[in-house]
């Protein structure tokens, strides 16, 4: 029997097994770990015949809630007892891959058709769970010799090249385990490389998130660098020679917001991705990798096609010339490449990120470009800088980018002093005096009306003014002055 299993896990371990009978067995990453002496709770079940039929009892004695799935003949429980983790419950089924890069077709078979189309060796591992044979590691394909020498290796040749999402994943394990990925590997990486564009964005964003909330983020980065994968996807970048990331950076700046920013809104996902690209990634490169990886990001118009119809110019296909007669030439350094439905034009020398669609012309706006911007905005300050300077010089900032200004120990220390100063009492101060109060004291709405609500609620910041009273005849000095 497998040792180091946790009690409450394996009494509804043996409880899977009873109702199931002995066609069921544990697969994946739970057996994995547990082989490493390592904690999970990501339990998967594989059923050879209907997994569902399977779930649905186990729901019952459980108490719990079950979604199901037939159209891919999975199941999910998750039990009353709050102490107990979800159990996922899938049909035993077999992967065909039509082409490279797409998802694959399935059909139902047998735990060994389901253990030979996982990705890697160590995860495609199972123990048995039926009462004659429980805790029984059932290794059709070499994982235990594989974990015993810390090898990452694909299933087959064609692994990577009909799902190159796997580039990421043997980094990402290599990385969490301290293993190696196997030489021949890396050549079958090498070559699936060129498949990488063909992905949707939003598959490899979500990999390279996993990549970002593992321990050791940072060597997976540079092993992903090293392979040439940030290359491929910020294509003319320049940027796999530098491309580095610091997670203890981002994690200083979640510990820190967590404690000191309590309920607020605060996205630990945008920190992470603002780190990656650093404080030295031109701010285009950026754009484009937003739009790319369909990060958060809008698209600002900057020529609609009615106003391209008048300069006798179609976006329809992107030109030099059409560019040109807009306003916008292009050098000759630039790709255009089509993704998520339009155009995405990258220009190297004149550092610029342009999106044309539906006829119209756009720029990419994404508020991961707020931390390399906000080192251009501190750059020109003083320690003389007051209170209102500072509010309106980083409101207009995420609070994550501020956040991570505030961490960040190359800032010198009384900049960092101003981040938190922003952070933790500026930004949530009220203003005395508010726009109905102006109208008592007989002003009219308007641009002026606007110059003096700031002047006061800036003279407030100051502490020039300390209480409402003080507004009036701060007022008739503002009016005074002009």
């Amino acid at each position: 029997m497998i040792p180091n299993i946790p009690e409450p896990i394996l009494n509804l371990l043996y409880e899977i097994g009873e109702v199931a009978g002995k066609n069921v067995y544990l697969v994946g990453g739970f057996v994995r770990d547990l082989l490493l002496k390592r904690p999970s709770l990501d339990i998967d079940i594989v059923v050879e015949g209907d997994a569902i039929r399977v779930a649905e009892t186990i729901c019952e004695r459980w108490n719990g809630t079950l979604e199901v799935h037939p159209q891919f003949g999975t199941a999910t429980v998750t039990p009353e007892n709050i102490d107990l983790p979800k159990v996922d419950f899938v049909t035993a089924r077999s992967e065909t891959y039509q082409g490279a890069g797409t998802l694959p077709i399935v059909q139902s078979g047998t735990i060994t058709d389901d253990l030979h189309r996982r990705d890697f060796s160590i995860n495609a591992l199972a123990m048995r769970l039926d009462i004659n044979a429980f805790g029984t590691i059932v290794d059709k394909t070499g994982g235990q010799e594989d974990l015993e020498t810390g090898i990452i290796r694909v299933r087959h040749n064609r692994s990577f090249i009909d799902d190159p999402t796997r580039i990421f994943r043997a980094a990402r394990y290599a990385g969490r385990y301290d293993f190696r990925i196997a030489e021949t590997d890396e050549i079958l990486i090498r070559e699936a490389l060129p498949i990488l564009p063909q992905l949707s964005g939003e598959r490899i964003r979500n990999e390279i998130d996993r990549v970002l909330l593992e321990k050791h983020a940072a060597k997976i980065v540079e092993h992903l660098t090293q392979l040439g994968v940030w290359e491929i996807i910020a294509t003319d970048s320049n940027i796999s020679a530098t491309f580095t990331y610091n997670p203890k950076k981002a994690e200083q700046a979640v510990s820190w917001a967590s404690t000191h920013l309590g309920d607020e809104t605060f996205q630990p996902e945008r920190v992470r991705w603002m780190t990656l690209f650093g404080t030295d990634r031109p701010i285009y490169q950026i754009e484009a990798i937003s739009f790319r990886l369909i990060l958060e990001h809008q698209l600002q118009r900057l020529v609609s096609r009615s106003q391209a119809m008048k300069h006798n110019v179609s976006l329809e296909k992107v030109t030099g010339s059409a560019f040109e007669k807009l306003g916008f030439p292009l050098s000759k350094n630039t790709s255009i490449e089509h993704q998520n439905g339009m155009w995405c034009i990258v220009d190297n020398d004149n550092m610029r990120t342009y999106v044309c669609g539906e006829g119209n012309l756009y720029r990419v706006q994404t508020p991961l470009t707020a931390y390399r911007q906000l080192e251009q905005t501190f750059t020109p300050l003083t320690e003389t800088v007051k209170p209102s300077e500072i509010y309106q010089l980083l409101k207009p900032y995420p609070i994550e980018a501020l956040v991570l200004g505030y961490v960040d120990a190359t800032v010198p220390e009384w900049k960092r002093e101003k981040i938190k100063e922003y952070l933790l009492v500026l930004r949530k101060v009220q203003p005395f005096i508010t726009g109905k109060d102006l109208i008592a004291f007989g002003q009219k709405p308007g641009e002026t009306f606007k110059t003096q609500l700031w002047k006061l609620f800036a003279a407030q910041l100051d502490g020039e003014i300390i209480k409402k009273e003080e507004g009036y005849s701060h007022l008739q000095k503002i009016n005074n002055n002009g």
